[in-house]
């Protein structure tokens, strides 16, 4: 009995030790989650590696009040798992109207506010993810002032606020005649009146290549950090891909890692090869399909997101936003 008491302390005392070293200075990673069947079975095989799961199962809709929640198979996963869950909402087909009517309207925001609050008290949530995008740039400050009205209800009942907001690389420019999707977050305002920010550091709307390079991630982190405190700041990282056609600018298809990958092995009698580039960070395939044209997929593979979580380290960062799991390189788990 002495000795299995010996070994039960000893047992406690490693299993500490190592929580404590594996949390100490370590990044919290947020995977977000689209329903999808591939989705769903990489959050079955790696909830143990799942900080919070974020899935995007709830809309504001055109009468400005919460959706039903429109998947359940995915919560009832991570209940039975004991994953960390905090939702995004968003609002319906990201439509600019929309946000605009809400942000006018102080009864409709209260009424989102305690629906919000009370659908996650009755889910266990452990808060929400603001998603809503497209928003007019001439409400960015109305947004923020809701953010802000949200984190104090949410406060008041230990409820998570974090905000997905699209950065910068240049400073916003309010009479400038083209304004984009990042034009509507004060992302600095925004991150001092909630938990945390993920930057959407993807989605590079100047690229003819890969879905965010890391110059072009780090100069959107140099520029968010001029004003948002690093430990306020989750990394977004892309797990998809895109596809283009030669001769085709614009880019024909998101696609999962592993289809992409899996290029070189379809297409292989016709003419294949892949690349890593340093100078970008990401991986290309190329290849010709049977009708003749040739395609070539941009991807963050497991180097790249190496690379990005590197930068997240040493920039001191709160973490790390996956979109989405189910399309990343599978090698990506064992560096977590």
């Amino acid at each position: 009995m002495k000795k299995l008491f010996i070994i039960t302390m000893m047992l406690v005392i490693f299993g500490a030790l190592r929580a404590d070293a594996s949390t100490r200075g370590s990044l919290e990673y947020i995977f977000y989650y689209y329903p999808s069947e591939r989705g769903y079975e990489s959050v079955k095989k790696h909830y143990r590696d799942i900080d919070i799961l974020a899935p995007q199962i709830y809309t504001v809709g055109y009468n400005l009040t919460l959706g039903d929640v429109e998947s359940k198979d995915i919560l009832e996963l991570a209940e039975k798992k004991r994953i960390d869950v905090m939702p995004l909402v968003v609002q319906a087909n990201f439509d600019k109207a929309l946000m605009t009517q809400l942000l006018n309207d102080e009864n409709a925001q209260d009424e989102l506010i305690a629906d919000l609050i009370d659908e996650a008290r009755d889910r266990d949530f452990i808060g929400w993810q603001f998603d809503f995008e497209n928003i007019n740039h001439l409400d960015r400050d109305r947004y923020t002032t809701f953010v802000e009205k949200s984190y104090k209800a949410f406060k008041k009942k230990k409820l998570v606020l974090s905000v997905a907001v699209i950065p910068r690389t240049t400073d916003y420019n309010p009479f400038a005649t083209s304004q984009d999707w990042s034009s509507g977050y004060n992302i600095g305002d925004i991150a001092e009146v909630s938990d945390f920010v993920s930057i959407m550091a993807y989605d590079d709307p100047k690229s003819l290549g890969p879905v965010a390079s890391v110059p072009y991630v780090k100069a959107t982190l140099e520029h968010t950090l001029k004003d948002t405190p690093s430990e306020k700041i989750s990394l977004g990282i892309p797990f998809y891909c895109w596809q283009y056609e030669l001769g085709n600018s614009k880019k024909i298809a998101n696609v999962p890692y592993d289809i992409s990958a899996n290029t070189q092995t379809k297409y292989k009698k016709n003419g294949v090869f892949s690349l890593y580039l340093d100078a970008f960070d990401a991986e290309i395939f190329a290849f010709v399909k049977d009708t003749g044209f040739v395609n070539y997929i941009w991807c963050d593979n497991v180097e790249s997101f190496k690379v990005k979580v590197k930068l997240a380290k040493e920039k001191g960062l709160r973490g790390t936003s996956g979109w989405a799991i189910g399309q990343e390189d599978a090698r990506i788990w064992k560096e977590i």
